[in-house]
């Protein structure tokens, strides 16, 4: 497992550039009509965003299915990829 992290790791670096302008510093090459976005060499990124998601106050049944749908999220991801998931909360 670790063998294969390390792997992974050295194959994930790029080369930095240093930005010449302020169009240099967002990595997006390119954008597909799926909402697909090109990062880098071999990378690429999509983003999801959910409203009005209360886990708290949800039935049982709503909160089986929020678990069910995060696990074949996480499941859907090849064992030697990388991938970054953040969660972003507020109050309001």
């Amino acid at each position: 497992m670790i063998k294969t992290l390390t792997n992974v790791l050295k194959q994930d670096k790029e080369k930095f550039a240093v930005p010449r302008k302020v169009q240099d510093i967002i990595p997006v090459r390119s954008i597909w009509t799926d909402g697909v976005f090109m990062t880098g060499k071999n990378k690429f990124s999509k983003m999801w965003r959910f409203t009005d998601i209360n886990y708290a106050v949800a039935s049982r049944d709503d909160k089986a299915g929020m678990f069910l749908g995060y696990s074949e999220l996480l499941n859907s991801l090849d064992s030697g990829c990388t991938a970054k998931i953040t969660i972003n909360t507020t109050a309001g």
